[in-house]
């Protein structure tokens, strides 16, 4: 049997915010948002916050999440999150069936219903590898030319710049809220499975991405609004 766990990756080092994943927003540090949208869930068995800084981890602990120490050299700016995941895998030891979703700290208004829907839809293909939070984004850029040659060149192959924008295919980008996958399909490479990946569509509303102070600031504006509108 299958065992369904969230990590939440939250270092302590952040130059853009400091002590970003614990500064407040509201009456709640950041983390605290997505803790609470992953317990409330009711789809995830056990919550974890893998981090180096104690006080992230004594925050973790707080709102009801387990903590993983996290190895320092798996703290740093340029780390990739590989092998934060593979860290977890193995530390855990956790079986091929069980299923990892990846939360960032950073989206607070991805809810419990996001959650909920994205696993719903994650088992709902069997055939995936991996489910990917989106947000929809202009089509428009399907006219683009990619430059630095002697001639411009169509960035999505011969007349795609003169298409109508009704015949052009959607685009989605990924919004970093929401990433899911089975333990046996990340092993195969120890990496994030980046194949037969499926979407799982937010709104831009709500795949706000905290990174600069501008970003802190409209999530403030954005959760207060949720608050008053209950």
């Amino acid at each position: 049997m299958s065992n369904v766990f969230a990590l939440v990756p939250a270092r302590g080092g952040s130059k853009g915010i400091l002590q970003k994943n614990i500064v407040a927003v509201g009456d709640h540090p950041l983390l605290a948002y997505t803790i609470k949208a992953a317990q409330d869930s009711g789809v995830i068995d056990v919550t974890y916050v893998s981090s180096d800084d104690d006080q992230i981890l004594s925050v973790a602990h707080y709102y009801g999440a387990e903590r993983l120490k996290r190895d320092p050299h798996l703290a740093r700016d340029e780390t990739p999150i590989d092998p934060v995941v593979a860290e977890f895998i193995h530390r855990l030891k956790l079986t091929g069936k069980d299923i990892i979703i990846l939360l960032l700290p950073t989206s607070p208004l991805r809810t419990a219903t996001h959650i909920r829907e994205a696993l719903a839809e994650f088992h709902d293909f069997p055939t995936c590898h991996s489910l990917i939070s989106v947000r929809e984004i202009n089509n428009q850029l399907m006219k683009a030319y990619v430059g630095g040659g002697e001639f411009l060149q169509p960035l999505a192959g011969a007349h795609s710049s003169y298409l109508r924008r009704q015949d052009l295919p959607s685009l989605y980008m990924p919004n970093n809220a929401i990433t899911i996958f089975k333990v046996d399909d990340f092993l195969r490479e120890e990496k994030i499975p980046r194949t037969h990946e499926i979407p799982y569509l937010m709104s831009e509303h709500d795949s706000l991405d905290v990174d600069t102070p501008a970003d802190l600031l409209l999530a403030k504006q954005r959760l207060a609004h949720l608050v008053e509108s209950k």
